[in-house]
């Protein structure tokens, strides 16, 4: 098990522990105690169903203002997949997968001086003001049960608060989990590195959705998640011009101390570096290369839903196992992939992709792959 999916686990644990401690210790005697003018169930149902939107709602808006603050421009706002995202100049809104547990907000630096720490400690603001609300109609509700208006706002507020709690337990748990949380992000921007690397890893994104040309993209020789992020900017630009050779150099810069890096970013890195084998080298070099590899990296790649393994199982499927029904399999999975890319590479991931299947549909010219 990666060590960030045992501590995703811990964070899930503790958000349990807090729904079953506030569930049966507080809501259930309360519900006893007090009458409320519609059944307890629908309105446990209603209470979660606003009070988990409204406490995504306010995480995002403190990301929002901490980041206007910290000198940043929005470039995307995300809540529950509910997403308004700038393309080319323009605000859209669609639905759209994100990198959290329940929302993004995506920014861009205004200059080289932006701070990035207002934009993870803002929504902690939001979460007090709300536990200071809720408390206090917690509170009204106990001294006026005859009024049913403080009762609602007395149970909801602890229900509000609940999920609140659970989503900041997730939010500012200090360690990489399952996907990018603030707690983290506060560890990382100690090291003034990582606020560099940052800035610079938000800026090339906004570049390349708005479609305008990179000139440079600096290659960071201390390796963190966010140095690593930023580096693989830098190899993506060198597999779009075909550089494969210093696209695997730099890959193997990043991941030379796997310790510095999360488990799955170095997974994915060690993928990019199969990916540029399979596609350049002799089959026997590039199967020796693989067979390296310890048996739950290759089940990563193989069960990973990004397109860094996928690509890269595609190839493995077509070129090393030759099961033209494992190629099927990955391709069917495409899509998926490519939904939880970074918007401003999906495209290019959509390239190096058709790639790798054409080099299959090379070695097999007889197989029936559908594909676009």
């Amino acid at each position: 098990m990666k060590k960030e999916d045992l501590l995703s686990l811990v964070a899930y644990f503790l958000m349990i522990a807090i729904a079953l401690i506030v569930g049966l210790v507080i809501l259930r005697p309360l519900f006893a105690e007090m009458t409320l003018p519609l059944n307890p169930y629908l309105f446990v149902i209603l209470a979660i169903v606003i009070g988990l939107f409204v406490n995504v709602l306010f995480l995002e808006i403190g990301h929002v203002l901490g980041a206007l603050i910290g000198k940043y421009k929005i470039t995307s706002f995300n809540v529950l997949w509910m997403c308004i995202y700038k393309d080319k100049g323009k605000w859209h809104f669609g639905f759209k997968n994100f990198d959290g547990l329940v929302g993004e907000t995506r920014v861009a630096p205004k200059s080289d001086k932006a701070n990035p720490k207002p934009y993870v400690l803002f929504p902690i603001l939001f979460f007090v003001i709300e536990l200071a609300l809720t408390t206090t109609f917690y509170v009204l509700a106990q001294q006026n049960i005859a009024s049913e208006a403080l009762v609602i706002l007395g149970l909801g507020g602890v229900i509000f608060l609940a999920l609140g709690a659970m989503i900041a337990v997730y939010n500012l748990f200090p360690a990489r989990l399952d996907s990018m949380n603030d707690g983290y992000r506060l560890v990382l921007f100690s090291k003034p590195i990582n606020i560099k690397a940052f800035n610079e890893l938000m800026r090339v994104e906004e570049m390349q959705l708005e479609g305008k040309e990179i000139q440079s993209i600096p290659f960071f020789e201390e390796i963190t998640d966010f140095t690593a992020s930023l580096n693989l900017s830098y190899v993506y630009e060198c597999l779009s011009k075909k550089e494969y050779q210093e696209a695997e150099e730099k890959i193997d810069l990043i991941i030379i101390n796997p310790k510095a890096i999360s488990t799955s970013t170095y997974n994915r890195l060690v993928a990019q570096k199969l990916y540029i084998q399979l596609m350049t080298k002799p089959i026997e070099e590039a199967k020796k290369y693989y067979e390296t590899l310890s048996d739950s990296l290759k089940r990563f790649i193989s069960n990973d839903v990004s397109m860094e393994s996928v690509r890269a199982y595609v190839l493995i499927a077509g070129l090393i196992e030759e099961s033209k029904g494992e190629v099927q399999y990955v391709n069917s999975r495409k899509q998926k992939a490519l939904k939880r890319a970074i918007s401003s590479r999906a495209e290019a991931e959509k390239q190096l992709y058709k790639e790798a299947l054409n080099k299959v549909l090379e070695a097999h010219p007889d197989w029936d792959l559908s594909h676009d």
